[in-house]
């Protein structure tokens, strides 16, 4: 697990950003549970973005996976289509 991925992440850099901006916010905040709320929020918004960009490779895989699997369904629509054009082709050819 590489760090230089997170680190260069926007929305990581973003949600880090938005942190210094939750802390400025908090200060002005009486002291009760609404501050807690608050940095609950951002923390949350915090762990998605990490956990997207942990997924982000997993996804890409899976694209992958998507694609491969894709070409080789046409690859055999096409080899069936070959198939049944030269079974019409013997077919007549066997009538004459």
């Amino acid at each position: 697990m590489s760090i230089g991925k997170y680190v260069t992440n926007f929305g990581v850099i973003s949600g880090i950003i938005g942190g210094f901006s939750t802390q400025k916010q908090t200060q002005a905040m009486p002291k009760d549970w609404r501050r807690f709320i608050v940095w609950g929020v951002w923390a949350a918004g915090l762990l998605l973005t990490i956990a997207g960009v942990a997924k982000q490779i997993e996804d890409e895989r899976f694209e992958e996976e998507q694609r491969e699997q894709l070409q080789l369904l046409k690859a055999e629509a096409k080899e069936a289509k070959l198939q049944a054009k030269l079974a019409a082709q013997q077919a007549r050819s066997g009538k004459r």
